[in-house]
């Protein structure tokens, strides 16, 4: 039940208020009676009354006076004023100080006994709010944690960060200084089979870890992302995470089953640019591919090189020279042109996916080059589907690397080979082709590059290649070894002899012939016989 305490310095009102109503059927008892405002005032702190009848005109002390003490040190009680008709100004003063009600003497039971029921349901309602903002406050509290992490994730993310400071100071988040940068630490399981709820328990154990490690600097904040990292938010100094991220990271791998990355933004003076350092991180992280073993990763080390936009501004033209390169089975410049681009990737701080697709690229000029050579694939490791899905395995940046230089390898040493024998094939037909028509004047280098489809000065060096002469070299010497037999076996005459191998110039016939033997037609002729 509700208490209630009736201040009156008249002893005949005060009975009236006591007994006028059955207080107990409306859910409130009486628990006391004063004839004074500072009787009342003690009675109501020893009591605790929840409503309080006070007479407006009392020796003293007036009850206005009365009702605002009490109102400041016990705001919750309900002050119901009794007044006469000459009082009622001054009852209404009391009523804008805090009072809930007034009543006009005389009071009758039934003024009375509706007064009370009205304060007695203001109580009761305000005791359901109070259940329910204490019910509210322990659910807050139950879930301070993510709600703090909701609001720092927001702010580092939002171009009006400003809005949320409000908010974290409730949870104790006090953003001070003027240094803002924002890190990501990328937990990565070292079991690749944990259940997603193992997962999670990691991350908030890594979580728990850097809290500690930052335990004696509280302008480091450290907060769950949603995502694959935790968020730092370093508000403490420029050192706090420059200085400290490899042993920070050592820590946590120490410390739990995890493989620990951390991409890291630039600092900035102003909050507006946290949202700045944080995409940074984001980038930097990316890079972790390219990274190797350095698993810290500062976007103020990879900004000479990062563009976001860049798809490899070199890599048509180098692609291309690589794939000339190969065609030639030049390995030393195919690996050279190789790790040209492989550098540049990793500069650019390429992450994994670009790197993959980038290396396609490579193998499908690799393969353009080959069907365009027709060459025949023997080897396993130049069949194309089995090449991507190689490719595509591939875990770390230096892999891919060792990777596609083996291709590129495989694909000259291929090529050398299947050239080789067409060469051999090519030079074999233009030797055939010289023996049986070296009797047409016509017959030149460039006729039988026409013959052969082949590039007239790819004809005469590989030629050179395979014979250790030039094809006019070859030519000159099957005409005047056939120029030597026909002078030996027949009595014609130099001329037709040198229209039967193809020279219709008599005295340049001549003069071939003398080079080649060291003397004249005749004299070759009489030596002989």
């Amino acid at each position: 039940m509700l208490k209630v305490l009736v201040i009156d310095d008249e002893k005949l009102v005060r009975q009236m208020v006591i007994r006028c109503i059955d207080w107990e059927e409306i859910g409130l008892c009486i628990v006391g009676e004063a004839s004074s405002a500072r009787m009342g005032q003690e009675l109501i702190d020893e009591l605790e009354p929840d409503i309080v009848f006070m007479d407006v005109r009392m020796p003293s002390m007036d009850g206005l006076t009365c009702s605002r003490l009490v109102l400041e040190k016990h705001p919750h009680i309900k002050i119901l004023i009794l007044s006469g008709h000459d009082e009622f100004e001054y009852a209404s003063e009391g009523i804008r100080i805090g009072v809930f009600d007034y009543l006009l003497k005389p009071v009758n039971a039934g003024e009375l006994r509706n007064a009370a029921i009205k304060a007695r349901d203001a109580i009761l309602e305000e005791c359901d709010h109070r259940k329910e903002f204490e019910r509210f406050k322990e659910e807050l509290e139950k879930h301070s944690n993510y709600i703090k992490d909701r609001q720092l994730s927001a702010l580092v993310r939002s171009r009006t960060p400003q809005q949320y400071l409000e908010s974290l100071s409730y949870f104790g988040v006090e953003i001070k200084n003027t240094v803002f940068q924002a890190a990501l630490v990328e937990i990565k399981p070292k079991i690749s089979s944990l259940y997603e709820e193992d997962k999670i328990l990691l991350k908030m154990h890594a979580g728990k870890i850097i809290e500690d490690y930052y335990g004696d600097m509280p302008g480091v904040f450290v907060f769950d992302s949603g995502a694959d990292w935790l968020i730092l938010l370093n508000n403490e100094s420029e050192a706090a995470v420059y200085e400290h991220a490899r042993d920070l990271k050592q820590y946590l791998e120490n410390n739990t089953e995890a493989q620990v990355c951390i991409g890291v933004g630039n600092v900035y003076t102003e909050l507006d640019k946290i949202r700045e350092s944080y995409r940074e991180a984001k980038d930097a992280l990316k890079c972790r591919f390219v990274s190797g073993e350095e698993m810290v990763i500062c976007f103020r080390d990879i900004y000479p090189y990062y563009d976001t936009d860049s798809a490899t501004g070199m890599s048509e033209d180098v692609i291309h020279e690589l794939g000339n390169a190969i065609r030639i089975s030049d390995v030393v410049k195919a690996g050279e042109l190789l790790d040209e681009t492989l550098d540049y990737l990793k500069k650019t701080g390429r992450e994994r996916d670009k790197v993959l697709i980038f290396s396609v690229e490579i193998l499908a000029e690799i393969m353009k080059v080959l069907s365009e050579l027709k060459v025949n694939i023997q080897s396993e490791l130049l069949n194309y589907p089995t090449v991507i899905e190689g490719v595509f395995s591939l875990n770390t940046f230096e892999e891919v690397r060792v990777y596609i230089k083996k291709i590129v390898q495989e694909a000259c040493i291929t090529i050398r080979a299947e050239m080789s024998d067409k060469e051999k094939n090519l030079v074999h037909k233009v030797k055939d082709y010289i023996t049986d028509h070296y009797y047409q004047e016509d017959i030149s280098l460039n006729l039988l590059a026409q013959q052969y489809y082949v590039n007239p000065s790819y004809l005469s060096r590989v030629f050179k290649e395979k014979t250790g002469t030039t094809f006019t070299g070859y030519l000159f010497e099957i005409r005047m070894k056939e120029a030597e037999n026909l002078v030996l076996s027949t009595d014609l005459k130099a001329y037709e002899i040198a229209e039967r191998v193809g020279i219709s110039d008599s005295h340049y016939f001549s003069s071939c012939f003398k080079k080649y033997t060291g003397v004249s037609v005749a004299e070759y002729k009489k030596s002989k016989k």
